[in-house]
Parts: structure tokens; sequence; C-alpha cells
């Protein structure tokens, strides 16, 4: 059987892999009117707000998703790629932290802890323990890197925007550029364990069904912030 080439280019997570159907969909979420009202300083401060409080639900849950993921990798070759994220990851309980950014758009701390999902929020987060239970490794480990790949993009994107055009500093804003130590190994590590992973038709087209469901909910989500913030 010949198999498929990934080429990593920095800034596409399994184009050759996925076609371009699903890469137009993933360029779709990058393109979403909550991150072209950011780089247009058009987001009020009530959208910057909610969208802070609803990403830092998802990021409470990521060691909860990793460990559960590193606990299902199928081999030592797996489970390395996946630990390659954990020293980068670790930045964003210190100097990465959302409550930096929370707190240039007026959000406190207590305000982190009381944290209500919103649907959008919801419904992604718990896709990605249906991933596991549904398509095993391979799925949970496609909706987390699929879903992470979209994010380092929107956050090379918005990062700057925000000390733009909300005049926020580099520690209130850390939270984007510090992504750009994942992409890495999200577009390049992860994406080849993936390309190992499935091998046979059968197993590409799970590959892309469960990329297309991930793309939905996160598409859920950026809508849910976006509705949310019309309202504040």
């Amino acid at each position: 059987m010949q198999k498929t080439t990934i080429e990593w280019t920095g800034s596409s997570f399994l184009s050759a892999l996925l076609g371009p159907e699903l890469q137009a969909k993933r360029q779709a979420l990058i393109e979403h009117p909550l991150w072209r009202a950011i780089e247009s300083g058009q987001a009020s401060l009530g959208r910057l707000q909610v969208f802070a409080l609803q990403d830092a639900w998802l990021v409470q849950h990521s060691p909860q998703l990793e460990a559960l993921l590193l606990a299902h990798a199928p081999d030592e070759a797996a489970h390395r790629t996946l630990s390659a994220k954990h020293d980068p990851k670790s930045v964003f309980a210190g100097q990465g932290s959302l409550q930096h950014f929370g707190a240039g758009i007026g959000l406190t701390p207590s305000d982190f802890e009381h944290i209500t999902p919103l649907a959008g929020c919801l419904t992604l987060t718990s896709h990605f323990y249906y991933a596991l239970l549904r398509h095993g490794f391979v799925g949970m480990l496609a909706s987390l890197s699929a879903s992470e790949s979209v994010f380092i993009a929107i956050c090379q994107r918005v990062g700057p925007a925000l000390q733009r055009h909300y005049h926020l500093t580099d520690e209130q804003v850390a939270f984007f550029p510090l992504h750009d130590h994942l992409e890495e190994s999200v577009n390049g590590g992860e994406a080849a364990l993936l390309e190992r992973l499935c091998q046979t038709p059968a197993e590409v087209e799970a590959l892309k069904l469960v990329v297309s469901q991930t793309y939905d909910c996160e598409k859920l989500f950026y809508d849910t912030v976006w509705q949310a913030g019309l309202r504040t």
C-alpha cells in the first residue's frame, strides 16, 4: 500500500491527507467574524471578556484531556510525541495565563473561578471525550490536534491586533504568541503520528470524519461567543 506523504508547512494541518474541503472548513474558522472583529479593533470589551472566560474553561480541561490521551497512547513513540507539548503548555498556568489577558480587559481573578460555559464551549469540550469513546486514541488525538492547529493560526493573527487596537501589554497578550511554541508539535509531530496510524482508506475516512466534526464544534464555540458578545 502506498503511503500518503504529509508536508508540514508550519501553517497547515494534514492538508494532503484531509483534502481541500476540510482545509476550506479550517480556513473559515480562522476567518470567523469573531476574529475579524478583533483584527479590525471592532470587538467590544464585553465580547473579549466572553471569549476569555469561555476559552479559560477549555484550558482548565486541557491537563485532564492530555493525561487521558497519554494514557491511551499505543506505543512509546506516540507517548514521546505527545510529551513534547508538556513544557510549552505548562506556561499557560503562569506566564501565559488567560487571567493576565483578563486583567487587561476588565476581568478579575474571581471571574475565572465562576465560569458558566456556553453551549458551544460545552459541545467542544464534550466532543474531545466523545472522540476517544467513539474513535479511540486516533480520534481523540485528531480532534485535539485539529482544534489546536486552528487556534494556533488564530493566535498568530489576533495577538498583534490586541496590542495594536486595545493597547494591551506584552504580559497581557502573552497567552497568544506563546501558542507559537506548540506549532511544531501539533502541525509537525502529531500530524506525522496521525499519518502513521491512519494507513487504510477506512482509517483515513474515520480521521476525516472526526476532524470535520471537530471543526463543526469549533464553529459552534465561536458562534456562541459571538452571539453572547452581542448582548454585552
